[in-house]
């Protein structure tokens, strides 16, 4: 099968090409080349128009990403997120495509999301996802997946892991906001991996939005106890902390692709740590 995959040297990108392409013939499309290592066997593009062939399917891995001390403007939210997704979709009107989209569709809620809880997108980079998603749905063989807080090797500075993680390291101590007691879903890079494979081996059609989380959720000093037992830090209690915390139900997912998560947090962080120390 040949699988176009745009946003080919992101985190989530590079990876996903490179464990595709022992069962796949990979392609990958992207605007900015970065230092990623990828298969000699895949071709990337640095231009939609420079791909000649019509692929059988396309998972969509880019994106512009407010999160953590990342803050893109509107503009640069609707181009990437909505305006090139359209693009893509025109070039290719007749391809499946696999979107990837993010929990944060969902908005601040105390419910247990679902796959068919409702949308209710608060700041402009969910909308920005949930406009493009709508896009992708008006052909009902595409597919969207929805993924919580993704970690592991290589991932982005900008969010709470590697920020613990590094303050453990440099100084053996971990500033854990409030009292921690607020929770999050982390899905690993593995763990997605698989989930989008299975979608896109998957021959029936689906008609909700897959649910790529955890089967747990966990707080902020849970996370933090990890890091600082394996880097023996201290943990100070710093301000407060008013987010929100998630809960989700994937059951439709999980009995649909019989698939779940199976990289436990504990061992996701500490092969992350392993290979983050060896950074310094």
């Amino acid at each position: 099968m040949k699988v176009l995959i745009t946003g080919i040297y992101g985190f989530l990108g590079s990876n996903l090409a490179n464990e595709l392409c022992s069962n796949h013939d990979v392609f990958g499309l992207y605007n900015t080349s970065k230092n990623k290592i990828i298969n000699d066997s895949i071709t990337t593009f640095a231009a939609l128009e420079e791909i000649s062939f019509s692929p059988d399917a396309i998972v969509m891995c880019h994106a512009a990403i407010n999160s953590g001390t990342t803050v893109l403007s509107d503009d640069e939210l609707k181009k990437t997120n909505v305006l090139f997704t359209k693009k893509i979709l025109d070039y290719f009107p007749n391809v499946r495509v696999i979107y990837i989209s993010s929990v944060s569709v969902f908005g601040d809620t105390l419910d247990r999301l679902t796959e068919l809880s409702v949308p209710n997108p608060e700041n402009n980079y969910s909308k920005s996802k949930l406009e493009a998603e709508k896009l992708v749905l008006t052909n009902k063989l595409n597919n969207v997946i929805r993924l919580s807080s993704l970690y592991g090797i290589g991932m982005k500075e900008n969010t709470l892991i590697p920020n613990y993680c590094n303050q453990a390291i440099k100084n053996n101590k971990i500033e854990v906001w409030g009292n921690g007691s607020r929770k999050q879903n982390y899905i690993h890079i593995d763990d997605a991996i698989d989930l989008i494979a299975r979608v896109i081996q998957h021959k029936k059609n689906i008609n909700f939005p897959i649910l790529g989380v955890d089967k747990n959720e966990y707080s902020n000093i849970h996370l933090a106890e990890i890091i600082a037992l394996k880097t023996n830090s201290r943990i100070e209690y710093v301000g407060s902390d008013n987010s929100f915390s998630y809960f989700y139900d994937n059951k439709l997912t999980q009995e649909e692709l019989n698939w779940n998560t199976k990289i436990e947090l504990k061992e996701g962080i500490t092969n992350y740590l392993e290979w983050k120390e060896k950074q310094f």
